[in-house]
């Protein structure tokens, strides 16, 4: 059985979905809170998260353990060549690399800056957000998924971040976007990780 590290409705979801996708059981182990657990970091010293742990190994990048996950039991949220795979990947790493990092700079212009500094900073973040999601506004509009006409890893992923756009009102998402976001969060596994966090789903309406 797999142990996730996880935050109620972080990056970390998506690994709890794809587990659920995958039909693995998985024990969960909440690290959220002002200090992480000593006995987490002693698992990853960088108290980030995810972090899963298999067999007494331990991968602790999010785009990492999807792909590890799908690899290791033939999972049809990743194709296994070609350009199919190529054009699932650049789409997972495009949401954990680029989207991913764009709202970090946006909380952490939220909670630790003050005054102008505060507001100039989350403007600069959030016009940046706003073009990333036209991008995705862009693609979803030729195409019903991320990677093409299957969904992958990547539409999970995206789906969790999408919702953080709840702390930030500036943030638009377009109707393409959405349509996919109600789709996905539909799906019985997805269902599934929003009650075992306890997390309500906001920015799909």
């Amino acid at each position: 059985m797999y142990t996730l590290y996880y935050m109620p409705g972080a990056c970390s979801m998506a690994i709890h979905v794809v587990l659920n996708e995958l039909g693995q059981q998985v024990t969960l182990e909440n690290v959220g809170g002002d200090k992480r657990p000593e006995a987490f970091l002693k698992i990853n010293p960088r108290g980030n998260v995810p972090t899963l742990v298999d067999d007494g190994h331990t991968i602790r990048e999010g785009g990492a353990i999807i792909v590890y996950l799908n690899d290791k039991h033939k999972g049809a949220l990743l194709p296994a060549s070609g350009f199919e795979r190529a054009a699932a990947l650049e789409w997972l790493m495009f949401c954990n690399a680029t989207l991913h990092p764009a709202y970090g700079r946006a909380f952490f212009a939220m909670k630790a800056l003050k005054g102008e500094e505060q507001k100039n900073i989350l403007s600069l973040s959030v016009s940046n957000i706003n073009k990333l999601w036209q991008d995705v506004e862009q693609r979803l509009g030729s195409s019903e998924y991320l990677a093409g006409n299957t969904l992958t890893a990547g539409d999970i992923l995206l789906t969790v971040i999408a919702n953080w756009s709840a702390h930030f009102p500036d943030i638009k998402i377009g109707e393409n976007t959405k349509r996919l976001l109600r789709e996905v969060i539909a799906r019985p596994a997805y269902q599934k990780a929003l009650q075992a966090e306890k997390v309500e789903y906001k920015v799909a309406a």
